[in-house]
């Protein structure tokens, strides 16, 4: 039984703007987006976070699948129950060490009997309502401002504010926010229409003609721009023509001076109109009555193109304002307005009809939400039979069921033996109450996350398997691991039906007709048009989640604020110094949980479930007598929030919910993290009176703490990107929270029964540190970064390192030191030096990438070679351990990757300092003197603007002071001490030169102190290798170091890590390097020209080279198609294919395409090999592994993949070509025509590519010469084993070798490698050597 009440208006949310206030976090401003049940805090966005489907596999196994020694002794402890009851006695006692000692091993939480009310009985029923609209989006159909615009033609109370400084603003890019154009670089904020936000979009014209190709969401045209927000030079452009309208209608005492300024700036702006702001005013807002607003949309409308034609040449170099034209855009977030209000209705209706004129509507996007709870009835009152319509016909079953038969309620009892009421139904399906309660209890629910998969289910397939319709994320609330939030890319599958039954009653017959004579016909049967009502994706969360951050982006249990208050002691600066103490303020007058305790306490807390859908209405193409508000909401809105009462979707939501008793769920989250939260009050006690400025506070007490506070963050939001991996997983901490429910601490981490006692002692000596850097493993570092600067962190770090060292130096580290105070001196200086490294490294990127991407974009092909060679250059520079050396090739490559060769600079010098040759002292000295400065100076030689080696540099100098104290050094021995230990360490490192600022022109005048990549201080060392002699005139030295070299570069051969060159190995020697574990060196997201391109296709490069792993067998295969699609070069294309030709059959199929010729294009970029090893590994296991970037948006409803299309096909790049190299096969005629994959072109089963790869390396480590033509025979054909061969990448076998099968892979479908990569890099203090991770199958 379902019961549907009334619920009392909720207060207004006026979604206020983001405030800018250097005091407020980011995090705690108000809140101007969506509820997200995925939403997190930057501050806890960990950068090796878990991923969410770790945590839905973990719902349904408790051993973790990962070889690591830890990882082996969590799963070897057997985790024990406790129940919410003891949790509840633990908390009302404030059993403080009790319940932290639980946190000592594993645990699984039980919701025992006592806190849960059984939903079978007959008065246990639920009630579905109150009904909200949560977001709504209108876009206008025709230009002009018609999306902001009322349907009414007066209203004295109605009003937009334009605000026009504030037109940079982005759009809010969120999955609700889905627009029927491309946004990028298109759209401008200009104020508020009422709540609303409101924006205009400058569209395309063909925007306004819907059936234009153009329109179709996959081909959405798309401007190069980096945000959605217009450039500076088109929003000032927009700014004049508003200034232009609102003057010619005579609005207030706006006036335009200059219609069109030369040149366009923004004080030219402001000089010729004062639409930003009067004089000495530089924010003004402008408050538009609705007549106004009508005739400016008016002006829009008609004086838009009149306008464009008058600008001046100087507006018209790139063509924008011709061909684009402004339409309007509203958005808002989070009014959570009631609907269906009883006795309302019709004043609803007026209002949606009122509200907009839907006849100039483009498209509506919606977010509505229904609450649904558990009453727990003890008295019941009869509904009368009169109280009904005497002509409403009554079923005993829904209109599912095909055998219902009608009713009469005068022969029908009310209850069933059992007291169950008898159930009756309506015409159609909706359950007709037949009793009412009088007096109750509401229950609070949850969802069980072990069964809403069925929530989603879709039919049996021809083989019986039942899969997922639609993909869905679960997030487990208060440590239960089984109960919590939901959220989906799509709608559940038992609301479907009823979407498509309301969307077919308002969309239009495919073929116009005369409806009147098909009365006779199901609405259901007729062929009707394309779908106009879409369903988005929903989320089902508790209501509590939703009201504990209401007024914020987030509740104080999710910013980290403890942490941060740990932390803040060491700040320098006059902001950080006032951030940290408002975090002291805030945790010494409560501490996070528990003013969320406070929040959520007392009666009466909302407890419901929310479920919310979005949709999106294509107005423009639904039926035209339904295009106005009162039949949108008739016909759409109304019905969508009636179905969640259908028994056909109620009665599966009945089975997956959870109902507790009264008021239960807010004290669950008390109850629940009572462990966490005792160990953080215990810290905190602890140490808060140690918190003064300049105080030290152990770094391993601050990363612990931050763990904790993660693992409490995670307990209310059920989000796993906040669970620090590399760490957390260690420290047992997130394998606990994710697998078992309850958080567990590893005794390696902290000492057994210090957390009973009280007494919190955490082992140092095991703390995780990187293997390589040293650096211990931190979890606080995004706190501390968006709290008090990069700077602070780095220092802070830096720390860190140098105390861990001291304590726990490896026996490697500066070993030929006998000193150990000098030893620790030195290492402390590393780690400054270093950073300073990092500093010099991103000062040469980004000003040689800023110099050569315009050739790497351009024509020139000469230019362009030129800009690849110093890109090449750079990339290998970049990853020298000592890149300011005159040593080996770095020099070389420093050379190469600076030098222009296009400037005539043919000797390839770099432009020395004015300064002349310095010694490494003078180097010293300046740091010594920089680094003492106090307060801090303008910043000089050598440190570099925006770099972190200024305040790590005085943390490592402060350090190596503590060592000379130590070492008994006192007086301006210290200085010595500290000079001679910088001194040695960079001839160590072997600093020989540094770069250095601009040399002075002549003249007067401050010489610069801004330091530049292209003139460098030489400090004494050697003079740069001479070129390489002849073979036929090198002395014995010469051949000696020949020798030498060759045998250096064996060693690196049969180095499975070591560095090798695909362009030299190729295909004819790959035998040689087939036990390789490392990309070839010509891999480099660099080659692959990113700087464009969207976002998504970034993040893909960085995705495939993060989850690269060279023993999965498609990995390995991308590699060596990659070298061969390279050789085949520039003929990488098929020819014009001939429809009439292609074979149906899909064998046949497969044998055409694999016997095409291979041919050249004219296109550019398709003659350097260099791009390709990077761009066709990436495209092809990218598109194998199912959690890469593009796989991803390929599994959304409507993938958009345009610019990844483009960006690849321009190179031969194609799905075909995956069929052409033999790993995917052509399943339709369209393989040749605009494919699309998964459906004219599949991936190959993994055993299908596991065969192939095991086939393909045994032809390349049997064959000898010729084992890489055998290979590419096999895998690809004969055609291109012989082009190949020809271009010298494989060598002809003379006879034909027997080809082998030519059946097709898949990538199985498994936790990819990044997962566990770093892991192998982590050791601790108490172990230096750690075992290479067994490779994972």
């Amino acid at each position: 039984m379902d019961i549907e009440l009334p619920h009392p208006e909720l207060p207004q949310n006026n979604d206020p703007q983001v405030a800018e206030n250097d005091d407020v976090d980011v995090d705690e401003q108000p809140n101007n987006i969506p509820f997200d049940v995925s939403e997190l805090p930057q501050q806890l966005a960990a950068r090796d976070g878990h991923h969410q489907d770790e945590v839905h596999v973990a719902l349904y196994q408790q051993q973790v699948d990962v070889n690591q020694d830890y990882v082996t002794k969590f799963n070897t402890t057997h985790p024990r129950s406790i129940t919410l009851s003891k949790l509840r006695t633990m908390y009302r006692n404030q059993d403080s060490l009790g319940a932290m000692g639980l946190l000592s091993r594993r645990h699984r939480l039980i919701i025992d009997d006592d806190h849960i009310v059984p939903r079978d009985g007959p008065n246990v029923v639920p009630r579905v309502g109150p009904h909200y609209i949560d977001h709504t989006l209108y876009v206008g159909s025709r230009q002009g401002l018609d999306a902001g615009l009322p349907k009414i033609r007066a209203d004295h109370n109605w009003q937009v504010i334009l605000d026009l400084t504030n037109v940079h603003r982005l759009w809010p890019d969120s999955n609700v926010a889905s627009l029927p154009f491309n946004p990028m670089g298109r759209m401008v904020y200009i104020g508020t229409r009422l709540q609303e936000q409101l924006w205009v979009a400058l569209v395309p014209r063909t925007f306004f003609e819907p059936n234009h190709p153009d329109n179709a969401r996959a081909t959405h045209p798309a401007l190069d721009a980096p945000t959605t927000a217009l450039s500076q030079r088109h929003s000032l452009m927009f700014i004049m023509f508003i200034a232009h309208a609102l003057s010619s209608m005579r609005l207030q005492d706006i006036h335009c001076s200059v219609p069109y300024p030369v040149p366009l700036t923004r004080t030219a702006v402001k000089r010729s109109t004062d639409i930003l702001g009067r004089d000495g005013e530089n924010h003004r807002r402008i408050v538009l009555r609705l007549e106004d607003f009508r005739r400016l949309h008016d002006t829009f409308g008609g004086g838009w193109n009149d306008w464009a034609d008058l600008i001046p040449l100087e507006w018209k170099e790139d063509g924008f304002l011709a061909d684009h034209a402004p339409v309007g855009v509203t958005i808002r977030y989070g009014q959570n307005q009631p609907l269906i209000i009883n006795g309302a209705l019709d004043v609803e209706r007026r209002n949606w009809d009122d509200d907009r004129n839907y006849s100039y509507i483009r498209q509506f996007t919606f977010s509505l939400a229904t609450h649904m709870s558990y009453l727990d009835v003890q008295e019941w009152r009869n509904v009368l039979n009169n109280q009904r319509n005497e002509d409403d016909i009554l079923y005993d079953k829904p209109n599912n069921d095909p055998m219902r038969a009608e009713v009469n309620l005068e022969e029908l009892p009310l209850l069933d033996e059992e007291g169950f009421e008898v159930n009756v139904y309506n015409e159609q399906g909706f359950r007709v109450p037949r009793r009412a309660p009088v007096q109750f209890s509401t229950c609070g629910a949850l969802l069980n996350l072990h069964s809403v998969h069925e929530l989603f289910r879709s039919e049996e397939d021809a083989h019986g398997n039942i899969h997922n319709k639609a993909p869905f994320d679960i997030y487990p609330l208060a440590c239960t691991k089984t109960l919590g939030n939901i959220q989906s890319r799509g709608i559940m599958s038992n609301f479907l039906p009823h979407l498509t039954r309301i969307d077919n009653a308002v969309r239009p017959p495919l073929i116009d007709g005369d409806e009147d004579g098909e009365d006779d016909v199901d609405v259901d049967v007729r062929v009707h048009g394309s779908s106009v009502l879409h369903g988005i994706n929903c989320q089902v969360y508790n209501e509590l989640s939703h009201r504990v951050r209401d007024e914020a982006k987030f509740h104080p249990v999710q910013l980290g604020m403890i942490s941060a208050a740990l932390s803040g002691t060491a700040t320098k600066t006059v902001a950080s110094r006032r951030r940290w103490t408002q975090r002291l303020q805030q945790c010494n007058h409560s501490l996070p949980h528990e003013r969320f305790n406070d929040k959520v306490s007392g009666n009466n807390q909302p407890q419901a479930l929310r479920f919310e859908n979005t949709y999106t209405l294509d107005v423009y193409r639904m039926k035209e007598e339904f295009r106005n508000g009162s039949d949108i909401y008739d016909h759409i809105i109304t019905p969508l929030l009636k179905t969640w009462s259908h028994p056909t979707v109620l009665s599966p939501i009945r089975d997956t919910i959870v109902v507790f008793k009264p008021d239960r769920i807010p004290l669950l989250f008390a109850w629940a993290t009572f462990p966490l939260t005792a160990l953080l009050e215990k810290i905190w006690d602890t140490h808060k009176d140690t918190l003064v400025e300049g105080a030290v506070i152990d770094p391993c007490l601050i990363e612990f703490t931050s763990m904790v506070e993660r693992a409490l963050n995670f307990s209310h939001t059920g989000n796993a990107r906040v669970l620090c991996r590399r760490l957390m997983d260690r420290a047992w901490i997130s394998l606990g929270i994710i697998h078992d429910g309850l958080p567990s601490i590893s005794d390696t981490f902290v000492a057994n029964g210090s957390l009973t006692t009280g007494n919190l002692v955490i082992r140092q000596e095991s703390w995780p540190v990187d293997q390589d850097t040293r650096r211990p493993l931190t979890s606080s570092r995004r706190t501390q970064e968006l709290t008090y600067g990069k700077d602070h962190y780095e220092a802070y770090e830096a720390r860190f390192t140098i105390r861990h060292a001291i304590n726990y130096l490896p026996a490697r580290i500066y070993a030929h030191i006998s000193n150990y105070s000098m030893r620790v001196a030195c290492y402390a200086a590393e780690i400054g030096l270093r950073v300073y490294f990092d500093d010099v490294k991103r000062l040469v990127q980004d000003s040689v990438l800023l110099e050569i991407q315009p050739a790497l974009d351009g024509n020139d092909r000469h230019a362009r070679r030129t800009a690849n060679d110093r890109h090449t250059a750079l990339s290998r520079w970049l990853d020298e351990e000592h890149p300011l050396s005159y040593s080996s090739n770095i020099l070389a490559y420093l050379l190469r990757a600076i030098v222009d060769t296009n400037d005539g600079n043919r000797k390839l010098e770099l432009t020395k300092s004015h300064l002349g040759s310095k010694p490494v002292s003078f180097f010293v000295d300046i740091i010594l003197k920089q680094c003492s400065t106090n307060p801090t100076p303008r910043r000089q030689p050598p440190f570099i603007t925006g770099g972190h080696f200024l305040a790590v540099m005085r943390v490592a100098i402060d350090e190596m002071k503590r060592c000379a104290s130590r070492d008994s050094v006192t007086g301006r021995d210290v200085d010595s001490f500290v000079s001679e230990t910088i001194t040695h360490v960079c001839q160590s490192l072997k600093i020989n030169h540094i770069p250095w600022c601009t040399n002075p022109i002549g003249g007067g005048g401050t010489p610069s102190s801004i330091i530049v990549h292209n003139v460098w201080l030489n400090l004494g060392a050697a003079t740069a290798p001479k070129p390489a002699s002849s073979a036929s005139f090198l002395t014995r030295r010469e051949s000696l170091q020949v020798a030498a070299l060759n045998s250096s570069a064996q060693v690196q051969l049969e180095d499975s890590r070591g560095d090798w060159s695909a362009s030299d190995v190729r295909l004819h020697n790959f035998a040689s390097v087939v036990h390789k574990v490392v990309l070839p060196m010509e891999w480099s997201t660099d080659r692959a020209s990113l700087t464009s391109s969207p976002q998504y296709i970034i993040d893909t490069y960085n995705y495939v080279q993060t989850a690269f792993d060279m023993s999965v067998p498609i990995h390995q295969l991308a590699v060596i198609i990659s070298i061969a699609f390279s050789g085949l070069l520039p003929k990488v294309y098929p020819p014009k294919a001939v429809q009439a030709e292609i074979p149906k059959a899909s064998h046949l199929l497969t044998s055409y395409v694999r016997d095409l010729e291979w041919v050249s294009r004219p296109k550019k970029g398709a003659s350097n090999p260099e791009p390709f090893v990077t761009m066709m590994s990436t495209f092809i296991i990218a598109l194998y592994d199912p959690e890469s970037p593009i796989s991803v948006i390929l599994r959304s409803p409507k993938p958009d993949i345009k610019d990844w299309v483009s960006k690849h096909s321009a190179k031969g790049i194609t799905t075909l070509a995956l069929c052409r190299l033999g790993v995917a096969k052509p399943c339709t005629s369209r393989a040749l025509f605009s494919p699309k994959w998964g459906t004219d072109i599949k991936e190959l089963t993994s055993s299908e590519i596991a065969e192939k790869h095991a086939e393909v390396i045994r032809l390349i480590n049997t064959g000898g010469a010729y084992g890489g033509y055998d290979a590419i025979l096999y895998l690809v054909g004969r055609g291109a084993a012989d082009l190949l061969a020809k271009n010298l990448y494989v060598k002809a076998r003379p006879l034909p070798v027997p080809g082998g099968s030519l059946s097709s892979p898949a990538f199985p479908v498994k936790r990819t490698a990044r997962d566990w990569d770093d892991d192998s890099w982590v050791t601790t203090a108490a172990v230096d050597e750690v075992r290479r991770k067994k490779t994972r199958s």
